[in-house]
C-alpha cells in the first residue's frame, strides 16, 4: 500500500512540474512576395512549318508528304539550320470532305505533320525566315523569341527578387519599433507563416515592384526584348 501512495505521489508531483512549464516563446514576422525581372535581347527565335498533301491515293498523299519534307529538311540543313534544331512531329493522315450543295463532296486523303524549327543564330533568322515564307507550298506560324540560357536569367531574377525583398523589409521596419530582422524562410511556392496560430504582425506583398506572371509564365516578349520574371516568397523574423 505504501509503495501505491508513493507511486501516486512522484506522478502528481511531475504532473505538477509538467504544468508548469512556460509555453514555447512567439515571435513576430513578416512575410511578403516579391518579383524580381531580368530583360535582355534575344538570340535565338523558334517557329513551324506545316506542310499537307491531298490526294485521292492515300499511298500517294503519304508520299507527296515524304517528299516535301525530304526536300524542306535539305533546304534547311543548306540554310545553315542545325540538324539537331529541327523536330519533325508525328504525321496526321484524315479523309479531307467540302461542302456543296448542304452536301459533303469527298476531296481525298489528307496528310500533313509539322517541323518546328529553332534558329540559334538570331541574325540568320531574316534571311531564312523570308526564303521559306516565299515558298507558296509552305504554311509558317508561331514566330516567338527567347534566349538560350534561360535558366541562368532565371536564378539573376531570383536574385533581384531577394534583393527587392530586403529593400521593402527595411522600409517596413522604418515605420514600426522593431529594428532587426533575420530570414527564417525563402520559396519560390508560396509558403505559411512560421506561426500560424500567432497574431501575425504584418503581411505584406510587393506587387507595385513588378506585374504579376500567371502561373509560371515566365518569358514574355516585349519591345523586342526577352522578359524573365519570378516570383520569391521571404519570412523575416523581427526583433
Amino acid at each position: 500500500m505504501k509503495n501505491l501512495i508513493t507511486l501516486f505521489s512522484l506522478l502528481l508531483l511531475v504532473s505538477c512540474q509538467n504544468s508548469s512549464t512556460p509555453p514555447p516563446s512567439k515571435f513576430k514576422t513578416i512575410l511578403l512576395k516579391t518579383e524580381g525581372e531580368v530583360e535582355t535581347l534575344p538570340n535565338q527565335a523558334s517557329f513551324y512549318i506545316r506542310l499537307e498533301c491531298l490526294d485521292f491515293s492515300i499511298k500517294k498523299s503519304k508520299q507527296c508528304l515524304i517528299d516535301k519534307s525530304n526536300e524542306l529538311h535539305d533546304r534547311l540543313l543548306a540554310l545553315g539550320v542545325d540538324q539537331d534544331d529541327i523536330l519533325t512531329t508525328a504525321v496526321d493522315l484524315d479523309k479531307s470532305y467540302r461542302w456543296q450543295n448542304s452536301s459533303q463532296i469527298f476531296e481525298g486523303y489528307k496528310s500533313s505533320t509539322r517541323i518546328f524549327l529553332t534558329v540559334k543564330d538570331i541574325d540568320k533568322l531574316d534571311e531564312i525566315y523570308t526564303e521559306l515564307l516565299e515558298n507558296r507550298k509552305l504554311d509558317l506560324g508561331g514566330l516567338s523569341y527567347s534566349h538560350s540560357e534561360i535558366d541562368s536569367l532565371k536564378n539573376e531574377a531570383y536574385l533581384n527578387a531577394l534583393k527587392k525583398s530586403g529593400t521593402l523589409s527595411d522600409k517596413l521596419l522604418e515605420q514600426i519599433p522593431e529594428t532587426k530582422k533575420e530570414i527564417l524562410k525563402i520559396g519560390n511556392v508560396e509558403i505559411t507563416a512560421s506561426q500560424p496560430d500567432a497574431n501575425q504582425f504584418l503581411k505584406q506583398e510587393a506587387d507595385n515592384f513588378a506585374n504579376s506572371v500567371a502561373k509560371f509564365k515566365s518569358i514574355a516578349i516585349s519591345k523586342g526584348t526577352v522578359k524573365v520574371t519570378a516570383s520569391l516568397y521571404v519570412e523575416y523574423q523581427i526583433k
